[in-house]
């Protein structure tokens, strides 16, 4: 008996060891949220409106889905208002978006910014898609997707919504890529599909903020085959259609559409534009490194470009990668990661044992205390996780707090 008591004892710390997790592991994790955190928010002020800076080149953006309810107006904000003028609101979190003013108080709102008086009414160069309205994709749901937990999330560049990769149209496994260009704007803009493949004849130099980077990449010439050159319909022109479900009457119109046609200006002495392979070929394009390195700029393809809202294109600070890679560089390289890896070496050993056993401690309670939600298809509030750290830490005093027996 007391040999299977033992063993039995055993087993039972081997499975709670099993479900422990080290520090350097919780603290490495922790290094991945705060770069990926740093990537999007880029150098955004937490408590600065973005709004002075006019139409940001791109920035972190969120949509206030509760006073979308009140006014009825679809609309974005910045991350200090987000914090500030919306905080305990629910909010749709849109990544980063390019050419955005902030518009919190303005007329789409029933109050006023805090950060920041006197706003113009509308900010008329702001564009919006479904994603403001918390859906995305072809599929037009919303994300975190219940019905859909499997797969990733992929952003097409040029009108910045969010597919589902199962979602795309897509035959074959999905390549190495460095950009995503969907269907949909493929169709409008079927000159995209000559670059697909290509890759710079000359040295990409990406711009990192103090300095520039020369990559050189080894030229390779594609010929690719897909849609007409010639633009679609007024109707379906814009790279970043307002989606029909939001309705809004500050919503840009789609610009005028452009017969575009192969001139003798580029600088090899013809477009690059011309495809003349028929429509129905359309299909999501994977662009690889460098590819808007190969852009005509012909005096042709520049008037289509303006035309069509597509000059950032040609911005080589314009891409997402770019922007993050940025943002990573310019921020502060002693993250916590360093700092407690440092605090944790100046521990003596029984000190680093006994923050690891409080820490998988903490880790249990709290996993225990949120299967009670999950059990009960529950939502976790922030309320919710402060009162089980202000119940823990009451816990935790008392526990501290039992004197030790007397021996007699």
């Amino acid at each position: 008996m007391a040999d299977m008591k033992a063993s039995g004892s055993s087993e039972q710390e081997n499975e709670q060891l099993d479900g422990a997790i080290s520090l350097n592991e919780f603290m490495e994790a922790e290094r991945n949220l705060e770069d990926d955190a740093r990537a999007v928010l880029g150098g955004s002020d937490a408590s600065t409106c973005t709004y002075s800076q006019g139409y940001v080149q791109r920035q972190a953006l969120y949509s206030c889905a509760t006073c979308q309810d009140l006014s009825g107006a679809v609309a974005g904000i910045c991350l200090a208002c987000s914090l500030d003028c919306h905080d305990g609101h629910d909010l749709y979190e849109l990544y980063t978006k390019r050419s955005f003013r902030c518009d919190c108080g303005n007329n789409k709102f029933q109050t006023e910014c805090k950060l920041q008086k006197d706003k113009e009414p509308f900010n008329d160069l702001n564009r919006y898609d479904q994603n403001f309205k918390g859906v995305y994709c072809s599929c037009h749901r919303p994300y975190p997707d219940p019905d859909n937990e499997d797969g990733e999330m992929i952003q097409c560049c040029l009108c910045e919504d969010w597919y589902h990769d199962n979602h795309l149209e897509m035959k074959t496994d999905i390549p190495e890529y460095e950009e995503m260009i969907c269907v949909g704007c493929v169709r409008r803009h079927p000159f995209l599909v000559s670059y697909q493949g290509r890759e710079p004849t000359e040295p990409v130099v990406i711009a990192t903020g103090e300095e520039s980077k020369e990559v050189d990449i080894i030229s390779t010439s594609t010929t690719s085959t897909g849609c007409s050159s010639t633009a679609t319909d007024a109707s379906d022109a814009s790279s970043q259609p307002t989606d029909t479900s939001v309705s809004d009457s500050s919503v840009s119109s789609d610009p005028p559409s452009v017969h575009h046609t192969p001139s003798t200006s580029g600088s090899n002495g013809s477009c690059k534009n011309f495809t003349p392979a028929p429509p129905a070929d359309c299909k999501t394009l994977f662009m690889t490194s460098g590819w808007r390195q190969e852009l005509c700029t012909c005096a042709s393809c520049a008037l289509y470009y303006k035309s069509n809202h597509l000059e950032y294109l040609l911005d080589q600070n314009d891409p997402t990668h770019v922007y993050e890679q940025r943002s990573k560089d310019s921020g502060d390289s002693y993250n916590s990661y360093d700092k407690g890896m440092n605090a944790l070496s100046n521990l003596g050993r029984v000190q680093q044992i006994e923050l690891l056993t409080g820490y998988n401690d903490m880790k249990s309670s709290l996993s225990d205390y949120l299967k009670n939600f999950a059990s009960n298809d529950k939502v976790v509030t922030a309320e919710d996780i402060k009162e089980f750290f202000e119940d823990y830490g009451k816990s935790k005093r008392r526990r501290l707090a039992v004197p030790p027996s007397s021996c007699h």
